[in-house]
C-alpha cells in the first residue's frame, strides 16, 4: 500500500458540552476487500485543559508512527490469525513436551474463547473473567453407545489456568515482535486466583521407600535392577524422569563420581534439557560405578536404560506397569504418585541433610527458588523436633504447664 505523509490541521469540536481538539488522519484497515485506508478521528484533549500548542504536540506524537508506516492495524486483526502464526513459527521452536501442551491449550481453550475477537478486544478484565470461568465445574454432554450422558467435570487447576495465561501472554509477546501489536501486554498483572492444590503432595518415609524398592516387579519393559536404579537416581540426584531416561554411558564419570545432564528423552523424542539451568553436572557417589556396570556391553552413546527388547523406555509404561503396582504393594500409592514424588523427596532430603535452598535448586535444575520451595515437603518428625527445641528455649523464662495440667486442660476443652 502506498505510504503518504500526513499533516492535518488541529480541529475543534465546539458543538458539545466540553469542546475538544482533534485531528482526522487516514489509517490502514482490514476489510473483506483487503487492506484499505480509512479516515479516522483522533481526539487530542479538552480545550479547557490543554493549549493549542500542547494539542499540536500531541498531534505529532499520534502522526509519527502513521507517517513512518508503523501505524498498527491491531484493532482489526483477529486473534485467530496471530494464533495461527504462533502455531506455525513459535511452537516448533519449543521442546516436544511443551509443544504438545501448547497445541492442546491453543486448540481446546484459547481459540474457542478468542478466535473471532480482535486483539484490541482482549483486555485484562476479559482475561480474568475467562480464567475465573475456567476454574468453575463444567457440565458436558457426551454420547455413550448412542445415548447422551451429562456429566460434571471439575474446573481447571490453578497450574493449568496459569499455563493458559502464560500461553496467551506469549502470543501477544510474539505479536509485538512481529509488529502486529503495540502497547502493554493485556496479560500483564492478570490474577489467576488463589492457588488451591487439588491433591496433597506427599513424599514417602525412608522405610516406605525401602519397601517400594523391594516391591518393584520384573516386567517385559525393564528388569528389576534397572527400575531400582531409575528410582535411586531420582532420589539421589533429583533428576526428572526424562533426564534419567536420556542418560548415556558417556555421561557418567566414574573417577569423579558424577553424571552430566545435557539431554532428555521424552516419549521417543530426544531433546535439549527443559531449561538452561537444567544443564548440570551432579555428584552421585558410588552410583556412577553401578550405572556403568548395569550398562556394561553397550556403546557409549547407547541409552543406559532400555526396554528388554532394546527399544526406548516410555515413562507412561513405567508408571502403569512398574511403579504403580510396586507402590500399591508397598501401601504408599496415592493420587499423583509418580516419578515427581521422588524428585520432591530429593529436594526435601537434600535440605534436611544440610544443603541450602540454593544448593537444592541447582541440584534439581530449577530455574527459580520459588519452584524449589514448592517441591520442599516438611517431614512430620523433623518438624516435631523443631517445635520441641523451640519449647525447650522457652523453659528458662516461661513456666511450662505440667503434663497432668495439659491433660486436664485438653479434657476441659473437649479435646481427647
Amino acid at each position: 500500500m502506498k505510504q503518504r505523509y500526513q499533516d492535518p490541521k488541529v480541529l475543534t469540536r465546539a458543538d458539545v458540552r466540553r469542546p475538544f481538539y482533534y485531528i482526522l488522519a487516514s489509517v490502514p484497515v482490514v476489510t473483506s476487500a483487503g487492506l484499505q485506508h480509512k479516515r479516522r478521528s483522533f481526539p487530542l484533549g479538552f480545550c479547557n485543559e490543554i493549549t493549542m500548542k500542547q494539542a499540536k504536540a500531541r498531534k505529532q506524537q499520534i502522526l509519527a508512527p502513521i507517517n513512518e508506516g508503523r501505524f498498527l492495524i491491531q484493532s482489526q486483526i483477529p486473534f485467530r490469525e496471530v494464533a495461527k502464526k504462533f502455531e506455525q513459527v513459535r511452537i516448533p521452536q519449543l521442546g516436544k513436551a511443551t509443544q504438545g501442551k501448547y497445541l492442546l491449550h491453543l486448540q481446546n481453550h484459547l481459540l474457542p474463547a478468542w478466535r473471532d475477537m480482535k486483539l484490541c478486544e482482549i483486555t485484562k478484565p476479559t482475561i480474568e473473567a475467562w480464567l475465573n470461568l475456567k476454574a468453575e465445574p463444567q457440565v458436558i454432554t457426551v454420547k455413550r453407545k448412542g445415548v447422551e450422558v451429562t456429566t460434571e467435570r471439575a474446573g481447571l487447576s490453578w497450574n493449568t489456568r496459569t499455563d493458559l495465561k502464560n500461553l496467551l501472554s506469549a502470543v501477544f509477546t510474539k505479536a509485538t515482535e512481529w509488529g502486529l501489536w503495540e502497547g502493554r501486554n493485556p496479560c500483564e498483572g492478570v490474577i489467576v486466583g488463589k492457588k488451591k492444590l487439588k491433591r496433597m503432595k506427599r513424599i514417602p518415609t525412608a522405610e516406605d521407600l525401602v519397601k517400594f524398592l523391594e516391591s518393584l516387579p520384573e516386567t517385559v519393559i525393564i528388569d528389576t535392577d534397572g527400575a531400582r536404579l531409575i528410582i535411586v537416581l531420582a532420589v539421589v540426584a533429583g533428576l526428572r524422569v526424562s533426564e534419567v531416561l536420556g542418560l548415556q554411558s558417556r555421561d557418567i564419570d566414574h573417577r569423579n563420581e558424577t553424571l552430566r545432564v545435557d539431554k532428555r528423552l521424552h516419549r521417543g523424542d530426544i531433546d535439549d534439557p527443559k531449561s538452561e539451568s537444567s544443564r548440570r553436572v551432579r555428584q552421585i557417589g558410588s552410583l556412577a560405578l553401578q550405572l556403568l556396570a548395569y550398562a556394561a556391553g553397550r556403546a557409549a552413546d547407547d541409552f543406559i536404560f532400555q526396554r528388554k527388547d532394546g527399544g526406548l523406555v516410555d515413562d507412561r509404561d513405567l508408571q502403569q506397569h512398574v511403579f504403580r503396582p510396586a507402590a500399591e504393594a508397598a501401601g504408599i500409592y496415592h493420587e499423583g504418585f509418580g516419578m515427581h514424588t521422588f524428585r520432591r523427596l530429593n529436594v526435601t532430603w537434600r535440605q534436611e541433610v544440610g544443603a541450602s535452598p540454593i544448593e537444592a535448586q541447582k541440584a534439581a535444575g530449577h530455574a527459580s527458588l520459588d519452584m524449589t520451595f514448592l517441591y520442599t515437603q516438611n517431614d512430620e518428625v523433623r518438624e516435631r523436633d523443631h517445635v520441641n527445641l523451640i519449647l525447650d528455649r522457652l523453659k528458662p523464662g516461661v513456666k511450662q504447664p505440667k503434663t497432668t495440667q495439659l491433660a486436664a486442660m485438653a479434657t476441659a476443652g473437649g479435646v481427647q
